[in-house]
């Protein structure tokens, strides 16, 4: 995935416009078969180009055999109709070479690939910001990340030298000095290794060293002669300084990898408890269960679920927090995801004085099943929720489907307030999330304030209450996020229960 995403400027490929493709694992899916189309017209252009010459080489073979059959007959031109004939043959042999020439089959066939634009520049930005991204969040050194692993952990293909370049291009691009200097560093030392591929500018490589040691403090231009031209004559040098610099600079024990948290933070702003959620997500490790958590199978008190009660676990008592296992249905995720698939649009965020935020804030694709069909599809899903928590789901807000791929990520927030839909039902009163995938490599659900974080299980769905039950206060400690994803591709959907028709200990409408 890293190999692709680090070399899509070099691929001739396709994608649809006005789509973050690389955020959603469907769009990036899309994104393929289009490319697939476009390779089946490239075949047909290219068995249409293979007919067409041959078929001009054995015509013109035709013409020349002609042509020297004329020519033993020197006396023909003094016969008008032979010669009348004769032209007529030329003028249609130069009419048919024509034709052949220039190939109006083959110009038609191509006419499918130029209906569909190419790939922008912004969508490779967007790629390579997708990366940076996850680079900055779990503090990833460029050696490992062009390794293709964190921790021990496989996330990806290794990475050459032209990969390290482009990507190091990219952060200049983007004014990103350090990460220049992580990925120039790291592409040298590739480019060394590799046998100096031609795809590396040596000069240019040392000229995004330089900028970036005067920027980021980091001398480096004591390892390089910035007047020379000739890097074979500094290699051993670089070699003995550089494996001493890259122990100073990337110790993630220390937390330091180029001061890398500090450049984030730096970037996307300071988030109230962001650092808890970094490390929960970074760390995977979640407070102990206390002893009034448990685990058991739950009937609700419904005749009916003695035979099949719900697998209910207790994640957080106050505020509460639960997740009840297997309570979705294979048939039913994949029936949501077919819905979903050709609807999905890119995630927004909506702030408080009404503007549209994306992408450093949430970065996915979303689709809303519309009631009709929850009502036809998922009215059986209705009943199971409304028994697992107790509350009834018709002034609920339509189920919203969520799909995040490479980088996808939710930073911390609340639920309770929305502004997307009518208030006339009241606040988010509970979040019911399900979801529909297993994910590789975490893709937590995190819980910054509680210090919990709550693994993807397929089939499963969280819930927690946004609103204290007795006053309609919102519930500060249920503030989460959705951990960037490493690898792999995490659906979800999300139901919020709304205050009207709910049994509560005060009235919505008087706060």
């Amino acid at each position: 995935m890293f190999k692709y995403l680090a070399v899509v400027s070099s691929l001739l490929i396709f994608a649809e416009a006005n789509q973050i493709w690389h955020t959603s694992q469907l769009a990036l899916t899309k994104l393929y078969d289009l490319q697939n189309d476009h390779f089946n017209v490239l075949d047909n252009y290219l068995d249409l180009e293979t007919k067409r010459l041959e078929e001009l080489k054995n015509y013109v073979a035709t013409v020349y055999e002609w042509r020297d059959h004329i020519k033993t007959k020197k006396d023909f031109l003094h016969d008008q109709l032979v010669v009348i004939k004769v032209m007529k043959q030329m003028h249609q042999h130069f009419f048919r070479i024509d034709d052949l020439i220039k190939n109006k089959q083959s110009i038609e066939a191509l006419k499918d690939i130029d209906e569909h634009k190419y790939i922008s520049s912004d969508h490779i930005l967007w790629a390579h910001r997708s990366l940076r991204r996850i680079q900055l969040f779990y503090a990833i050194p460029a050696s490992d990340m062009s390794a293709g692993g964190i921790n021990e952990k496989c996330i990806g293909d290794g990475m050459n030298a032209c990969e390290c370049y482009v990507i190091a291009k990219y952060c200049l691009e983007e004014n990103d000095m350090y990460g220049v200097l992580d990925w120039a560093i790291e592409a040298y030392g590739k480019w060394e290794s590799e046998g100096q591929p031609n795809c590396v500018d040596p000069e240019i490589l040392k000229n995004y060293i330089v900028s970036s040691s005067v920027y980021t403090g980091f001398d480096f231009m004591n390892l390089l002669n910035p007047s020379g031209s000739n890097y074979q004559e500094y290699t051993e040098k670089f070699a003995r300084y550089y494996g001493l610099i890259k122990n100073e600079l990337f110790e993630l024990e220390k937390e330091r990898a180029i001061d890398i948290t500090k450049v984030y933070n730096d970037l996307v702003g300071r988030h109230l408890f962001y650092n808890e959620f970094r490390h929960l997500c970074k760390h995977g490790i979640s407070r102990t269960l206390t002893k009034y958590s448990r685990c058991r199978y739950q009937t609700k008190n419904l005749f009916y679920r003695i035979l099949m009660p719900f697998k209910e676990e207790d994640i957080n008592n106050e505020p509460l927090v639960k997740l009840y296992h297997d309570v979705l249905y294979d048939n039913e995720i994949l029936k949501i995801k077919t819905m979903s698939s050709e609807n999905m649009v890119d995630a927004t965020v909506r702030k408080t004085e009404g503007s549209i935020k994306r992408e450093s804030t949430r970065l996915g694709q979303v689709y809303w099943i519309n009631e009709v069909d929850a009502v036809k599809y998922f009215d059986a899903l209705n009943t199971r929720i409304e028994s697992f928590t107790g509350f009834s789901t018709k002034t609920a807000e339509n189920y919203q489907v969520v799909n995040y791929g490479l980088g996808g990520h939710y930073i911390p927030h609340h639920d309770p307030f929305s502004r997307n839909q009518s208030m006339k039902f009241g606040n988010r009163l509970v979040t019911v999330l399900f979801y529909l995938t297993d994910v590789q490599n975490e893709g937590y659900t995190s819980f910054p304030k509680l210090n919990i974080i709550v693994p993807t299980e397929k089939g499963a769905a969280l819930v927690w209450n946004n609103l204290d039950i007795s006053n309609g206060q919102m519930c500060g400690d249920t503030l989460h996020g959705s951990c960037p994803l490493l690898k792999g591709n995490k659906w979800i959907m999300t139901r919020w229960l709304r205050e009207e028709g709910q049994h509560l200990l005060y009235n919505w409408e008087d706060i």
